[in-house]
């Protein structure tokens, strides 16, 4: 069962630097079964009057002591697609404007991460985190998430 454990919750508020409007960032450590699992990163931006988000996902060993040698690094847009005005997440290179960190590990591209064999593990978190983050959720659906979701 995964679950948001918001002892790391981390939030900032930024100016988008190819429109000027605010964005709202927030990141967190999601867990599996009681034990760290995954961190993942969200910018929250209105491009256009579309309510868009960038997703990193970081898999790995979690810890003190960690060296980050089996990070690996997932990414997203979440938004809006073409013909309708549901959000929808598609892959894309991950954490491309994040600076190059252990903690990332290995940042996959689009093509890689669309081949990896543990893509499906990354769209299961997000699936979670954008149901369940009170930031994502409330920035794609209007409403804060419920707590029984």
């Amino acid at each position: 069962m995964l679950e948001i454990d918001e002892s790391y919750r981390g939030g900032a508020e930024k100016t988008c630097e190819c429109c000027g409007q605010p964005s709202r960032r927030t990141w967190c450590m999601v867990t599996r079964d009681g034990l760290p699992y995954a961190v993942f990163f969200a910018a929250c931006y209105n491009h256009d009057g579309a309510a868009e988000s960038w997703i990193d996902v970081v898999f790995g060993t979690w810890g003190q002591d960690t060296d980050y040698d089996d990070h690996l690094t997932f990414g997203c847009r979440f938004g809006p697609g073409a013909g309708s005005d549901l959000p929808g997440a598609t892959a894309v290179d991950a954490a491309s404007v994040a600076p190059d960190a252990p903690l990332y590990g290995h940042k996959l591209t689009r093509a890689e991460a669309l081949a990896h064999p543990n893509l499906s593990e990354f769209w299961e978190v997000i699936d979670f985190v954008t149901a369940t983050d009170p930031l994502l959720h409330q920035h794609h659906y209007g409403h804060r998430a419920t707590a029984s979701q």
